[in-house]
Formats: structure tokens, sequence, C-alpha cells
């Protein structure tokens, strides 16, 4: 049967023929862009050729300044810095993202992911107690923390000092942690909100290199992570997103992380070029079994680790609990 394409066609031939002539495109593609939200020669340039530049500016997150010279001054004192996770894709590669970036930079980071079962989603009591008993002074958390009043206030109460990173809905009033970075504060002006919670933990590094000076080099080095963080959360692919993924994409088919090369070749993607696609359906799910079916702090380790023979037993690990969930999932459908 053949297919015949519909296109939505309301938009000014004017404008249609203006960016068609500055781009040099057939006025058919310039209307799949309009229809995409793409309506100027700069906007147009960020689709097809994204860069880190292109971002918007971090500090327009509220408390974004507040937070990162919180943890520029950490960064220079050598304070313990603990970051708490939560335990799906989004949480594990926010964890990983952070903790890689600030070992590299000296910091004695160390990292949480509390249990699915007894602790259940969020900043959780025990992780608080956890922080202060391994010696933390900063407590970062990441894809969680924005509804954590109770949490969050015991942490101050203990002597930690508090930077929530955080996408997801807030409550009338936002826990008093040193800084609370959420693009969905109700005060927030910032122009994207649909960023995951591993790119909100990115717009922190990204204050931080801003704050330092520092070549951006190093934040290319996490946009694997981030872009396997952004597309399984399944958030909008447009705008920061669609930037942070199309270079991430980039980079993850060609990752210098063993960790990942690990879970790629036992994922039967070595050597090809990664898709959304392959995130969403493969990738995504390995590195969620490990938390439904024991500690998702196996994930965490998989993506920190720089030993080879390591990466490859975890990553085996996460292949024959993804198998074991299956089989699980097919059993209790066959049942109901």
């Amino acid at each position: 049967m053949e297919q015949k394409w519909i296109l939505l066609d309301d938009h000014p031939d004017e404008d249609v023929r203006r960016l068609a002539t500055e781009l040099n495109m057939p006025p058919v593609l310039v209307k799949v862009l309009f229809n995409r939200g793409v309506r100027s020669y700069d906007e147009a340039k960020r689709f097809f050729r994204p860069e880190l530049s292109s971002l918007n500016d971090p500090f327009d997150l509220p408390q974004m300044d507040v937070a990162a010279s919180r943890l520029l001054e950490a960064v220079r004192k050598g304070e313990r810095v603990l970051i708490y996770g939560d335990y799906d894709v989004d949480g594990i590669t926010s964890v990983a993202l952070l903790y890689r970036f600030l070992r590299k930079l000296g910091v004695p980071a160390d990292f949480y992911v509390p249990d699915r079962i007894a602790e259940g989603y969020g900043l959780s009591e025990q992780g608080v107690r956890e922080a202060v008993s391994r010696g933390a002074q900063l407590l970062i958390t990441v894809d969680c923390g924005v509804t954590a009043h109770k949490e969050v206030a015991l942490a101050r109460q203990l002597g930690l000092d508090v930077i929530v990173t955080d996408h997801h809905e807030p409550g009338d009033e936002l826990p008093q942690a040193n800084a609370v970075i959420d693009p969905k504060r109700k005060d927030s002006t910032y122009p994207f909100k649909e960023l995951a919670g591993v790119g909100v933990a990115f717009k922190l590094l990204q204050a931080l290199v801003h704050l330092t000076r520092s070549s951006t080099d190093d934040l290319h080095e996490g946009l694997d992570l981030v872009a396997i963080g952004t597309a399984a959360d399944i958030v909008p692919l447009v705008d920061e997103n669609r930037t942070l993924v199309k270079m991430g994409l980039e980079r993850l088919s060609r990752t210098p992380n063993v960790g990942l090369r690990a879970l790629l070749e036992v994922a039967g993607l070595a050597r090809k070029e990664i898709t959304t696609g392959h995130i969403v359906f493969i990738l995504a799910p390995r590195i969620n079994s490990v938390g439904r079916l024991g500690s998702a702090e196996r994930a965490v380790h998989l993506l920190i680790t720089s030993n080879a023979q390591q990466a490859r037993n975890i990553a085996s690990i996460l292949d024959s609990e993804n198998r074991q969930r299956k089989s699980i999932d097919e059993q209790t459908f066959r049942e109901a």
C-alpha cells in the first residue's frame, strides 16, 4: 500500500521562503523545521550542528550561583562530597557523571544509591546518616531531593551542606538546602523546563567549569552518560535535550569509558552507531534491572571503573539479571 505523507502547513509562506533561501533548502524541508519549532537561521544551525556553546546559561537556573560556588569551595578544599542518586537509569548516570568529574578534579567523592525495597525512592534518612558516617561535608542529590524536606533538614542538623539537583515537580515550598537546582521551580525563568536529572547535573558541572575557567573537554567526556540518562528517562528530545543526546550519541559510539564499552559488548552493540532506540530498548533495561533485582550501586561501579576485567564482570551480571527480569515479567504476565 502506497503511503502518503500529510505535512502540517499553516506557516506564513513568506517566512518559509525566507528561511529556505537563507538555508538553501527546499521549502518542504523548511516546513518540517517549522513544525519542529525551528524558525530562524540560528535555530537551524543549532538544530543541525549542536554545540555546548549553544546551551542555555546554567546560571539562569535559580541558585546555580550558590550551588556552583559551594561546589567550587569543596573542590579547592578537597572536601569529601557524597553524591546521592536515584536507582533508575537517570539517577545512576547522574551519579556516575558527577563522580567521574569530581574525582578527576581530585575531590574525594563518594556515592550512595538507596535500596529500592528498603528505602524506596528519593533521599532517605539512612542515606543522610551514611553520608555523615563516611565523613562527607557536602551532600549533592541528583534526580531526587526536591520534595525531601525532612531528610534535607536532618542533613543540615547533622552538619552537612546540601545541594539538591532535580527535575521533578517541586511542592509549594522547597527544602531548606544550601541550593535547590530544578528548572521546574516556580520562581524559575529558565527557558527550558524538560531536562532530565542527568541534564540538571550536567548544568551544575557546566557552571563549575565556567567558574574555574577550565576547558570544556571534561564536559564532553561525560556526554555519553548524559545521552543515556536523558533518552532513558523519556523526556522530550527537543531543545537542550536534543543537543545533549545528539552529541552524546556521537561519543557513545566510540566511548573510551570501559564500563560502557563492556555494556555495549554484552548487548550486541559493539562497533555500531548507537541510536536512542538502542538506549531505550537495549541499554536502559540492563542498567535498570540491577536496581530491581539487586543493588543499583553495581551499575554505578560499571560506569565509573577503569578496570576492563571488572567492567566485563559487572556487564555480564547486568545482562544476566536483565534476562532474569524478562523471565519474571513473562511469567507474571502469563499468570495474570
